[in-house]
């Protein structure tokens, strides 16, 4: 009986504790040469909500120049939806890319360094979802966080997901069992090779 009443109690203990948070890792390389690295993590929280959060530091020499870079992405997804979003860019220790995003149930409103705006299309798939979630073929658009804004998705070739974000950027994200393997960042100075290492 005891033996009974114990195993219930640990059986209670694991089903209410939260659920451990999905957490990858990446390498980033330029030229061939490592440069940083990335970590990104999905968690669901208390309150029934999806929080994706991102975090990339990159230290590499480009055309004789020494560029430092840390970019921070947070999301909060609730019902496949979003609700909330923050991103920053700091460059060379100046952060001069950033956006607030905040939804009050009806519309979304944007604070960033392109200025305010409003919205009221409610983002079902952005960055944390594309690494996170696994392949999907069946989402169109996309939600790119840095700029608050909408990109067309497209599919060049078999587990393999495209996109050029409005700041001239081209993404492609290369999938594998349907988990992400690797990502291409095509930029105007290089190109970023995101490559998974767990």
């Amino acid at each position: 009986m005891k033996r009974l009443l114990a195993s219930l109690i640990l059986l209670t203990l694991i089903s209410s504790s939260p659920a451990q948070a999905q957490k990858m890792a990446f390498a980033l390389y330029v030229f061939g040469d490592s440069v940083g690295h990335s970590d990104i993590s999905k968690a669901h929280d208390a309150d029934g909500n999806d929080r994706y959060l991102l975090d990339t530091y990159v230290k590499a020499k480009i055309l004789w120049i020494t560029r430092e870079n840390h970019t921070h992405y947070e999301s909060v997804f609730k019902n496949g939806k979003l609700i909330s979003a923050t991103y920053y860019e700091i460059n060379n220790g100046k952060k001069d890319k950033w956006s607030i995003i905040t939804f009050d149930g009806k519309v979304y409103s944007v604070d960033s360094y392109h200025g305010k705006k409003t919205f009221t299309e409610a983002p079902t798939h952005s960055i944390g979802s594309m690494y996170c979630d696994g392949y999907s073929a069946t989402r169109k658009r996309f939600f790119y966080e840095p700029e608050a804004d909408f990109s067309q998705l497209t599919f060049p070739e078999a587990n393999t997901i495209e996109f050029k974000s409005s700041d001239g950027n081209r993404n492609v994200y290369h999938f594998r069992g349907g988990q992400i393997s690797d990502v291409e960042c095509h930029t105007t100075l290089a190109t970023i090779h995101i490559k998974r290492i767990k």
